[in-house]
């Protein structure tokens, strides 16, 4: 059992209900590997250093990751040879870990955009079907 939320570790559990109360809790099934095409998307467009990948996850992709699984993953990243990094020295600071993306890396990443499409296309069909079997039992649950 997770000690974050209690769940299962196969499904996160996120509170819908704004206003705190567990009313509207919903359980979420995790896209394995999720983090690293949403890494390797953001460094797509430019590269990076570590605290910015982190901090745009959330609003990038909706994903969130603390410092060291963040670290580790970049560390896996670069030992599959979908992204380098060099050190660059920072502005008003020390230097900084910057990650860019290989021509590897991009290819993982559509691949992986590939997979999730094929994903969002089974995922449609299943909810479509829960609509229809829930929607005769007169519930409104999504």
């Amino acid at each position: 059992m997770c000690d974050v939320c209690g769940c299962s570790r196969r499904f996160r559990v996120i509170n819908q209900d704004s206003t705190g109360s567990d009313s509207k809790l919903v359980r979420q099934a995790p896209i394995e590997r999720f983090i690293e095409p949403c890494i390797l998307l953001m460094l797509s467009k430019k590269s990076s250093y570590g605290y910015e990948l982190m901090k745009n996850l959330e609003e990038q992709c909706g994903e969130t990751i603390d410092v060291g699984n963040l670290y580790r993953t970049l560390r896996r990243m670069e030992e599959d040879g979908w992204v380098i990094s060099d050190w660059e020295k920072g502005e008003n600071g020390p230097k900084k870990r910057i990650y860019t993306i290989t021509p590897d890396g991009e290819g993982f990443l559509h691949s992986a955009a590939l997979g999730l499409e094929k994903s969002q296309a089974q995922i449609g069909l299943f909810l479509n079907r829960y609509k229809e079997v829930f929607k005769e039992e007169g519930d409104e649950t999504l």
